[in-house]
């Protein structure tokens, strides 16, 4: 399984916000393969439109073949391009992670 988590840096800190993350950490299963730098330069929820979309969909586009993405926060046009590639949205909304190493690991203990 392919996942993807937004991050900072390659130090992996999470990064709140999926569409506005400076890069996504790849895992292969539990076990981190590379980042990718996200597409983003600058991110305006002001002008919410299908081009909005169409930007996540780049977005999206840019992180290659993936099958899920381990969130805490997602916004509903990042979501609706991840969506319309079947691409699994698992969110943690109130988790403490800091980290991706421990968000996948915990999610990984979870499944079993």
């Amino acid at each position: 399984m392919k996942i993807a988590i937004p991050v900072k840096d390659n130090s992996l800190e999470i990064f709140p916000r999926t569409g506005q993350a400076p890069y996504f950490a790849i895992f292969n299963d539990s076990k981190f393969s590379h980042l990718v730098k996200n597409t983003i330069e600058e991110h305006d929820e002001e002008n919410a439109s299908i081009d909005h979309v169409e930007f996540h969909r780049k977005q999206v586009e840019a992180l290659g073949d993936i099958d899920a993405v381990l969130v805490l926060k997602i916004g509903k046009h990042i979501k609706q391009a991840l969506d319309e590639k079947n691409i699994q949205i698992i969110e943690f909304p109130n988790s403490n992670f800091k980290n991706a190493k421990d968000l996948i690991e915990a999610y990984f203990n979870n499944k079993n």
